[in-house]
């Protein structure tokens, strides 16, 4: 077997992380500059909100928004503010996600942060956010005999943390012990933050990635109905939301309510000029395929990947991050499925025809999810435009349908 082929393509598949760019070793070596004006109008409209200003991220899933976000806190820690940014599917199991627990973590990651940074924080806020549930208190402790903040802070922290991810009934506790105090978690999170603001003298600025991967079935309650809870905190705070959601008029409806008059959208990147979608002979905007080509170039030795068929997943991407990757990690399976069946090749590389087998895998996926229910498909191909209902919410929600820029792109 050709170990050194095969090799190649197990690296070039763990360069293809689904996950989001967030380690600075990663941001070093694989980021492109993508989404800057993106990112200028998101930190504009931050420092220009008031102390407790509210802002709502949205994008396609896997269009860059976490990777974005993440250097978005860097360049806010740079401008003086106190970030503190965490993802919800680190912190909280994704499929029982509230308002209540939302607010928590907030305070949680506040409290970390300032452990972190040798801050002194009242007793009575620590006992607050710590020491509401007893059994918690007593796994920590060991004995009831023990001073409650003695022992290692990161050690509650890494249990609390660990209990919202797995454990049900702590989270149901968590419910029952905030959900009719939610003014006195909100008062302890601002005396929190002021405690910060005062020990740092810098702003506060809460950054809440991963909200936008929640199930529309929990996203739309917590904005539609929790969104005044949530947003009650005396300081700026920046909330991701799915693009499927800010279609839903009551979701928008409460968000204008709470002062919010647009999100900020992160959209898909734009391929070809609206006009020229028809055509037979359309040409991409070559800034738009160039950073495209970029990302895959950074991740595939020139040996693995046929230039031209590079051009093509950069295409058959639709402008999604995450789909280019997806396409790129399916090539690699399929050389690596060869070099495996086939041991002595050594001219395996990714060109058209393992292009297209790797399509065909994803389509089948993408066919699955519709259940061959194709009409609303057609009208949005036949119109280019958005449609109502919560049928078409399922179809952007599920990334079968991209709302690209408005703003006119040149090359």
């Amino acid at each position: 077997m050709t170990q050194t082929l095969l090799s190649q393509f197990q690296t070039a598949y763990r360069n293809l992380d689904l996950f989001p760019l967030l380690e600075p070793d990663k941001i070093q070596r694989f980021r492109v500059e993508y989404g800057r004006e993106v990112l200028v109008r998101l930190k504009s409209e931050v420092k220009a909100s008031e102390a407790d200003g509210k802002v709502i991220f949205a994008g396609h899933r896997g269009c860059g928004k976490s990777t974005l976000l993440k250097q978005f806190a860097v360049e806010m820690e740079a401008d003086k503010f106190f970030v503190v940014f965490f993802s919800i599917a680190d912190s909280i199991e994704m499929s029982d996600v509230s308002h209540v627990n939302i607010l928590y973590s907030i305070g949680l990651q506040l409290l970390e942060a300032a452990t972190l940074a040798k801050i002194s924080v009242d007793a009575d806020i620590q006992e607050t956010l710590l020491g509401w549930t007893t059994t918690t208190r007593k796994e920590t402790l060991g004995s009831e005999d023990k001073s409650e903040f003695a022992i290692d802070p990161g050690a509650i922290f890494k249990l609390f943390t660990a209990k919202l991810q797995q454990e049900r009934t702590f989270r149901q506790e968590l419910e029952r012990t905030f959900e009719k105090r939610i003014s006195e978690l909100v008062r302890n999170l601002d005396r929190l933050a002021a405690t910060i603001q005062i020990a740092t003298n810098k702003s506060i600025l809460i950054v809440i990635d991963d909200l936008d991967k929640l199930d529309l079935s929990i996203v739309e309650p917590i904005y539609r109905n929790n969104l005044k809870s949530l947003f009650s905190p005396a300081f700026r705070i920046v909330f991701t939301i799915p693009i499927s959601a800010i279609q839903e008029p009551q979701v928008m409806g409460a968000l204008t309510s709470e002062g919010v008059v647009r999100p900020h959208l992160f959209p898909v990147t734009k391929f070809y000029p609206r006009e020229d979608v028809r055509k037979i002979d359309r040409q991409p905007i070559v800034n738009n395929i160039a950073l495209f080509q970029a990302v895959i170039k950074l991740r595939f030795p020139d040996a693995l990947l046929d230039p031209q068929t590079a051009r093509k997943m950069a295409l058959m991407s639709g402008g999604v991050m995450r789909e280019l990757v997806r396409i790129g990690r399916e090539c690699c399976t399929e050389c690596m499925v060869q070099i495996e069946i086939a041991p002595d090749r050594t001219d395996v590389r990714i060109d058209d025809e393992i292009l297209l087998r790797a399509i065909r895998n994803l389509r089948n996926d993408f066919a699955r999810q519709i259940g061959g229910k194709y009409e609303q498909l057609e009208k949005v191909y036949e119109t280019l435009k958005s449609l109502e209902g919560q049928e078409f919410i399922k179809l952007l929600h599920g990334l079968m349908v991209l709302l690209p820029s408005r703003r006119k792109t040149t090359e």
